[in-house]
């Protein structure tokens, strides 16, 4: 049932970046374009085995490139060491609490955000860098982690909604069989 909640996840990437691109609100009171993606991605990244992560992360780029004026291809990398990072170390991460929570989807907030300047910086492209930069940063930063607190438990009721259910058996299942010549009484 995997391939359903990839399916949602897509579609879920698709109309959050429709949305953050076409309703200006947000852009005009903080000045610049909310990015969902990272946590979308891991959010995924809990749920998902690595292919789909990959997939993820180069349809939301180019998704999201194709609405922005960024070069295209250039959140790839970001996307994807965000979902390899999340995914490799998902045992050690808990998405018990709140805080945790919004300190994930903040944190992925920041990564992707620092990782696609590095990535621009690098492939020789001059982005406009200053004091208004900060502001951005920190705006995304605090954006990604409320965006964490709403697509987690999203992803908790798309995951469960689709989960395999046990099949109920005609007999009595708790009874124990054993097989062996020797009875111990």
């Amino acid at each position: 049932m995997k391939g359903f909640f990839t399916i949602a996840i897509l579609i879920i990437a698709l109309i959050s970046c429709h949305l953050a691109a076409s309703w200006s609100l947000p852009q005009k009171l903080i000045g610049f374009y909310i990015n969902p993606l990272p946590v979308l991605i891991m959010v995924a990244a809990f749920r998902c085995p690595i292919s789909t992560i990959g997939a993820l992360a180069i349809f939301c780029s180019f998704t999201q490139d194709a609405i922005s004026s960024a070069p295209v291809g250039t959140s790839i990398l970001p996307l994807y060491a965000l979902g390899l990072i999340v995914h490799v170390n998902n045992k050690n991460i808990t998405l018990a609490r709140t805080k945790s929570r919004f300190t994930l989807g903040a944190a992925s907030g920041a990564f992707v955000s620092i990782l696609s300047l590095l990535v621009l910086l690098v492939a020789g492209h001059e982005p406009l860098i200053g004091w208004f930069s900060i502001w951005q940063l920190l705006s995304e930063i605090l954006a990604s982690g409320f965006l964490g607190l709403v697509f987690f438990p999203l992803a908790e009721w798309i995951d469960k909604s689709v989960e395999e259910q046990p099949l109920v058996a005609p007999y009595d299942t708790s009874t124990r069989i054993i097989r062996s010549p020797h009875i111990h009484g």
